[in-house]
């Protein structure tokens, strides 16, 4: 527990401390892409990946708490020069962002922005279950990934929160609306009918543990 509070501190001073902005539109998305053992077969197991977009400006930082989860490594890029991990697979936190030294790395996770992007969604990734579709990331950045024991699938949990750059040093970093997905790559027609099968039973696994 000790850890996971510093690593709120941490958050706090290094990623969402930030100064009065003009108000304006400041969006991030993110989406957990889930690549399963077994294509088709949600009990598999699998990998996990973080990855963002943003608007109008890049990101400064994202503060992710993830269920279901081991981590494994970060894929940010080196501009965001504070990352941090720590929990366990009930609740994960995962840290990334800018040390709020000048010059800012401007127009991480923006589609299209001068900031490389190296990042492309998968074919076949679609929304996992009910979760909504934000379109394609491609052109955004990946941050971290992992992997996942069988019998679970990784989730976000808890509060997870993002802030964006507002303009060059020494302009301020405003909070973002952080809206949140889960998304899968859909197996081929010869798997599928085994992942919906498997995905029934997990939901009502589930339901039975809550009830």
């Amino acid at each position: 527990m000790i850890r996971s509070r510093n690593l709120v501190l941490v958050a706090a001073l290094a990623v969402t401390l930030f100064f009065q902005a003009p108000v304006r539109a400041a969006n991030v998305w993110l989406s957990l892409n889930l690549q399963f053992n077994t294509p088709g077969n949600v009990n598999s197991g699998g990998t996990w990946t973080t990855v963002a977009k943003a608007q109008p400006q890049g990101i400064a930082g994202v503060s992710m708490n993830l269920a279901n989860t081991t981590f494994g490594s970060f894929l940010a890029p080196s501009q965001l020069d504070v990352q941090l991990q720590s929990g366990n697979t009930t609740l994960r936190n995962v840290l990334v962002g800018d040390s709020l030294t000048p010059p800012y790395p401007l127009g991480i996770g923006v589609i299209g922005s001068s900031f490389p992007s190296t990042y492309v969604d998968p074919a076949g990734l679609v929304p996992f279950g009910g979760n909504p579709n934000y379109g394609s990331f491609t052109g955004g950045v990946a941050l971290a990934t992992g992997t996942f024991a069988a019998g679970v699938v990784p989730n976000w949990t808890g509060v997870t929160d993002a802030n964006l750059f507002t303009g060059a040093s020494p302009a301020p970093v405003v909070d973002a609306d952080t809206l949140l997905t889960v998304r899968w790559v859909v197996p081929e027609p010869a798997t599928f009918g085994l992942g919906g099968m498997a995905l029934v039973a997990l939901v009502a696994a589930s339901r039975r543990k809550s009830s």
